[in-house]
């Protein structure tokens, strides 16, 4: 399997940001619009939908042979809530975080650090109130917004969640400015764009879920049991049973050529799915989960032939804002 470019560095720098904080800040929640009891008229808070009620489609992709990833929500994006406008007050970051259909979201965490001479940095945090409004004093310096993440209900577990950041950019700034920057839950969407650019293939450069599949190639010397052919058309078939934050349930089809020994599935709506794997000819296909240290998400059951469910793996309590948070499911697959 390729080596793919993995962002363990940035993490490590997120952790050391966490976990060693030299000034630490509570929301404050002072002086946002109407006292925060009320939305400002401008903003919306949408329905949300049962499940079942939600619109349905297929989506069907074709990944070309010697491609090793697709984005199945490709540009797509969920509609973004509307935000009360805030004043920029110097020395302070401040604004709202809300979920896709424009609720509130409390208890996340916004993080920033800012640096000084000598290439010291010192750090701050603050959590959102009951009304997602956030107040951060800024340590003085260049500042950048380092982290935003919310720890949620996940499956029946906790997750840990980046943030994206609404006007979809997260620039330095001098502290003594001041700043409002405002945040959104996404059960998808695309992370940074740099990111993208140096690593499409990789799960943390998009905030929804992925499935990693990973088999053997069969060669005339070296036939191995239960390797695919060169050529062989593997059809995996994801159907949504439930949903973060949905408008709609996509069931993705996704037919992959085999020339390579790998496809990522990136940026699957969040929720949780059937897995169906067989061939173009319609042969079962057997699945196996890799090493996962979270054993309560990923496959279930852990073995299984064409069809199994799956939810996604969450990733680690440090995480970056707009970097995706979710581990890959990590699936061997074999023909039978």
């Amino acid at each position: 399997m390729n080596k793919l470019i993995n962002p363990t560095k940035t993490v490590r720098m997120a952790s050391l940001f966490f976990s060693c904080l030299m000034i630490s800040a509570c929301s404050k929640g002072s002086n946002p619009p109407n006292g925060g009891e009320e939305p400002y008229p401008q903003e919306e808070i949408r329905p949300q939908l049962p499940f079942s009620q939600l619109p349905a489609r297929t989506k069907s992709m074709n990944v070309p042979g010697n491609r090793r990833h697709v984005n199945v929500m490709e540009k797509q994006r969920p509609k973004l809530p509307k935000f009360a406008p805030l004043d920029v007050k110097p020395g302070i970051l401040r604004g709202y975080i809300k979920d896709v259909f424009g609720r509130p979201v409390p208890d996340a965490e916004i993080g920033v650090r800012s640096s000084i001479a000598g290439g010291l940095y010192s750090s701050a945090t603050a959590k959102s109130d009951s009304r997602g409004y956030y107040e951060i004093k800024i340590p003085v310096g260049h500042t950048e917004i380092w982290g935003a993440k919310l720890n949620m209900l996940h499956a029946g577990g906790r997750a840990f969640v980046s943030l994206f950041p609404a006007d979809s950019t997260l620039n330095e700034f001098p502290s003594s400015n001041g700043a409002v920057k405002n945040f959104v839950l996404l059960p998808y969407g695309e992370g940074r764009p740099d990111q993208i650019a140096n690593s499409p293939q990789w799960p943390t450069s998009y905030m929804g879920g992925s499935v990693h599949l990973s088999y053997s190639l069969r060669t005339e010397t070296l036939p191995l049991p239960g390797s695919f052919p060169l050529g062989t058309v593997i059809v995996i078939r994801l159907t949504p049973l439930d949903l973060v934050h949905a408008d709609e349930k996509v069931t993705f089809i996704i037919k992959k050529q085999v020339l390579n020994s790998e496809l990522y599935i990136n940026n699957i709506p969040l929720g949780r799915y059937t897995i169906e794997i067989e061939t173009g000819d319609g042969t079962p296909i057997s699945m196996k989960e890799g090493i996962n240290l979270k054993d309560e998400f990923g496959l279930a059951p852990k073995n299984a032939l064409r069809k199994a469910e799956l939810t996604f793996i969450p990733g680690d309590p440090e995480c970056l804002a707009w970097f995706g948070n979710w581990k890959e499911v990590p699936l061997t697959i074999e023909m039978n």
